[in-house]
């Protein structure tokens, strides 16, 4: 699956989550606000999702 329809999945699933930023590979995310949702999605070059699989918490 690419990283694309993993965000429409999510979206599909949590329309409540409304902002979701992709990071390149190895970036590290910034600490999140309180009270915000955050979802991950590990992604490779090429845009394919990898382990771990994508994270809501």
């Amino acid at each position: 699956m690419n990283v694309f329809q993993a965000v429409q999945i999510i979206r599909t699933e949590r329309p409540d989550l409304r902002v979701v930023r992709v990071l390149p590979p190895n970036e590290q995310p910034s600490p999140p606000q309180p009270g915000m949702t955050r979802v991950i999605i590990y992604n490779n070059n090429n845009q394919q999702v990898i382990a771990p699989a994508p994270y809501i918490g």
